[in-house]
């Protein structure tokens, strides 16, 4: 394998410039394209280990996750990854699947490893053993839960929200017993959608909502959707994707038009759902903009560059059927610690 003397031979340049280019720093244009062409004519590979003894950094990040097989994780994950990897990063990834227990563990696992930064997806602030992130020596973000410790920022978004800028459209198209399922109040997100709804009914003392409270699964939807049917609701939101689809398949065998005999929206991680129905309301969450923004801010962590450490970032959702621009959800609110 090439040196990094040999790299810097053919491109003519020092052997500090190209320690600097390796590092992420700017240099002339036209060294920079030297540089690039010589590593990639003589195949030099930077040695990892040794960087991070020189940095005492380990060039690695835990990412600790609830649920790893939703498609929204997915594609965090997937956003995460690319910009941590052209950084130079990787990623070790865990799970916890809603265990207090799990996830303590789990971020011991993860510091065992020297990892230079945490991420944490839907961990709340109030289990045990959280209270020490704000005392260890590597940034931490924190994804879908705030989190009001110092050395913690974290990123949300405001679906509470946009459910109720979606309820209160149903309400304004004559809407009167709204049927809602929900996923268990265990959880900020949860929480959030909920209180969406009631934010929204609120002030209609003439509609009334009934709430089905699934378990985020498929056959929780089927059997939801078939007793607020039942109950003779006009309307129906389904508060997550996967209880969504599974509304959706009770309303298939039950012959029930969806926009004809029954209003029906719900929250939607793929951008062509939401065309297999016209005139559909769904919320998408802007998961690659959060995950693309959750990496970045980690590296200005990690690098010492980042402003304003523990505050908070907050992302709005994107409504079809509402007329939202999709372009708006990318600049999030910045809350100060």
């Amino acid at each position: 394998m090439a040196s990094i003397r040999e790299v810097a031979k053919a491109a003519g340049v020092s052997v500090g410039s190209i320690s600097r280019y390796l590092n992420g720093q700017q240099l002339k244009p036209a060294n920079m394209v030297k540089i690039k062409r010589a590593i990639a004519d003589l195949g030099y590979q930077q040695n990892i280990i040794a960087k991070g003894l020189k940095n005492n950094r380990s060039y690695s990040v835990g990412l600790l996750m609830n649920n790893m097989a939703s498609r929204l994780s997915m594609d965090i994950v997937s956003s995460i990854e690319a910009v941590m990897e052209k950084a130079g990063y990787s990623i070790l990834l865990s799970g916890f699947e809603g265990s207090a227990t799990r996830a303590t563990d789990k971020i011991d696992y993860l510091l065992s490893h020297a990892v230079d930064g945490l991420i944490l997806f839907e961990a709340d602030s109030t289990w045990p053993g959280m209270a020490r992130l704000a005392n260890i020596d590597v940034p931490v973000i924190s994804l879908n839960s705030p989190n009001p410790l110092p050395n913690v920022d974290s990123l949300l978004v405001d679906d509470r929200k946009s459910v109720r800028r979606l309820i209160a459209h149903l309400i304004a198209q004559g809407h009167h017993h709204i049927g809602v399922l929900a996923a268990p109040q265990t959880d900020y997100t949860a929480q959030e959608r909920l209180a969406g709804v009631q934010d929204a009914v609120a002030a209609h003392p003439d509609v009334r909502t009934t709430v089905y409270y699934g378990d985020y699964s498929r056959p929780s939807g089927f059997q939801g959707a078939q007793k607020l049917i039942h109950d003779q609701v006009d309307a129906l939101f389904v508060c997550n994707f996967n209880t969504a689809l599974g509304a959706l398949e009770y309303c298939n065998r039950a012959g029930i038009r969806i926009d004809h005999d029954l209003a029906f929206s719900h929250f939607d991680y793929l951008d062509a759902m939401s065309q297999l129905v016209a005139d559909r309301l769904v919320i998408q969450q802007p998961a690659k903009e959060i995950g693309g923004m959750c990496a970045e801010r980690l590296l200005e962590r990690i690098g010492g560059k980042a402003n304003n450490v523990g505050a908070t970032f907050t992302f709005d959702n994107l409504i079809v059927g509402l007329g939202d621009d999709p372009n708006a959800r990318t600049k999030p609110t910045i809350v100060q610690p």
